[in-house]
């Protein structure tokens, strides 16, 4: 590990670096440590998710593992090219950055982490007579323990409609998966093969993150290769997208909801491509915990955070998550997320819309007059919208059915961009681009040249 680290700290919480990236709230506000770390400035020098800092100018705080001792020690005495802070500081202040860069960077950058889950255990639980949210998914994961994930997600199906079960629905599917892959024996891929997309792909999510189960944190980057890999998985890219988009979930359960860890070990995946689905799971698990945990990546007084400070090459995936996070904060106001949206990065409003539409999809169970009504409070970003949602529904349903309908429906101008964003999910649907472009003419013939370009570009 590198020691100058924790020098090139102390010598900004003495001079500072310029403005204050993090400012005075940076996610810590309780963390006195944390206030001379924004006062100083350093954010404006460092990388640190904890201060939610992206400075470039000293080394990436993320990747420091010192002990409070040490960091003690070094901001004290000085050393290795580094002059004493004993006179300048204070006692308390010394002992606040060193614990907030010691304790804070033991979490956020060097793994300390545990998992939040482990293998499915079956009991004798029962859907009949189930009253709550955790009676239900251990009923229906026994199921699949027991009879495998046809039987499982046929009842799980048919039981839908079912208020409760709808309401927690992509949760119960995550435990389907998680139970089916113990049925399997281990085996992603005869799980994955078993698996149906119902309810945002939560039965595929649940099969890769419990393929986690037992890997220590320096085995993630191999293992995470290697779970996708099984030519059975590759046939489509539709089920490839499945696996290594359910590796990102699978990698901020499995270290504690450690984002930049995560994502390291997504850029470490074979392919671009490949870091790009597992980034997306990462950032749809950030800000909509299949377990309920809090993430320590989301600030109450920057809703669009991390995606406004995250490097640029994960930007993408973080803005077509963002709006899932906004609305839970604000009470689903809808309104008020679209002002929200407005705010992004620039370049990246138009994404925050498409987030929009997708959440619209899923909160209205894919209606499309009520999608509608949503998209038409985005204004002249409608259209972006509209085109979140027929991606989001052709993914929910594996199929292009429904979003036909939405975009029929939506107004003349918008038709062909909404039959492109079909065409993104149905060319993920097929190997190769006779099969993309016979998918969208099955679809339709009016737009068939908008669809089959977004089928194959995707």
């Amino acid at each position: 590990m590198r020691p100058r680290l924790l020098l090139v700290v102390a010598v900004c919480v003495l001079a500072g670096c310029g403005g204050g990236d993090g400012g005075d709230d940076n996610g810590s506000k309780s963390s006195a440590g944390a206030k001379v770390f924004a006062s100083a400035g350093c954010g404006s020098c460092h990388t640190y998710s904890p201060a939610g800092s992206t400075g470039t100018v000293g080394p990436s705080l993320d990747e420091a593992s010192v002990t409070f001792e040490r960091a003690v020690q070094q901001v004290t005495n000085g050393g290795g090219g580094m002059p004493p802070f004993g006179d300048d500081l204070s006692k308390q202040q010394i002992d606040d950055v060193a614990r907030f860069v010691s304790e804070g960077g033991s979490a956020a950058g060097s793994g300390a982490g545990k998992s939040v889950v482990g293998r499915f255990r079956p009991d004798d639980t029962r859907l009949e007579g189930c009253l709550d949210t955790d009676c239900r998914r251990q009923a229906f994961g026994n199921i699949a323990y027991r009879q495998g994930a046809k039987a499982a997600l046929d009842l799980f199906d048919e039981k839908l409609s079912e208020q409760p079960i709808e309401a927690d629905c992509h949760r119960i599917a995550h435990t389907i998966g998680a139970a089916s892959l113990e049925y399997y024996n281990g085996s992603v891929a005869k799980a994955l093969a078993h698996g149906r997309s119902t309810c945002w792909s939560g039965y595929y999510h649940g099969v890769v993150e419990r393929s986690f189960v037992g890997a220590r944190r320096s085995e993630l980057p191999k293992r995470s290769r290697e779970i996708c890999r099984d030519p059975d998985i590759r046939k489509t890219s539709f089920l490839a997208y499945q696996c290594v988009h359910g590796l990102g979930h699978g990698l901020m359960i499995h270290t504690g909801y450690d984002l930049p860890a995560s994502l390291r070990v997504c850029d470490q995946l074979e392919t671009g491509w490949d870091s790009d689905s597992c980034e997306a799971g990462v950032f749809m698990e950030n800000v909509s915990s299949s377990y309920g945990v809090k993430s320590r990546w989301l600030r109450d007084n920057d809703l669009i955070y991390p995606c406004d400070v995250v490097a640029q090459k994960y930007k993408l995936y973080c803005y077509l998550m963002v709006t899932s996070r906004i609305l839970a904060a604000n009470g689903y106001d809808w309104k008020k997320t679209a002002e929200t949206c407005r705010k992004s990065d620039r370049g990246w409003v138009a994404t925050c819309f498409q987030s929009l539409g997708r959440d619209a999809s899923g909160n209205s169970r894919q209606d499309a007059p009520k999608i509608l009504d949503v998209c038409g409070l985005a204004g002249g970003m409608a259209r972006e919208c509209i085109y979140g949602a027929a991606r989001d529904v052709t993914s929910n349903d594996a199929s292009p059915r429904r979003a036909k309908g939405l975009c029929e429906l939506a107004a003349v101008n918008v038709r062909a961009y909404c039959f492109e964003g079909i065409g993104t999910i149905l060319g993920g649907m097929h190997a190769d681009r006779a099969g993309r472009r016979a998918a969208c003419k099955a679809v339709t013939t009016r737009y068939f040249e908008a669809c089959a370009r977004g089928a194959v570009a995707a």
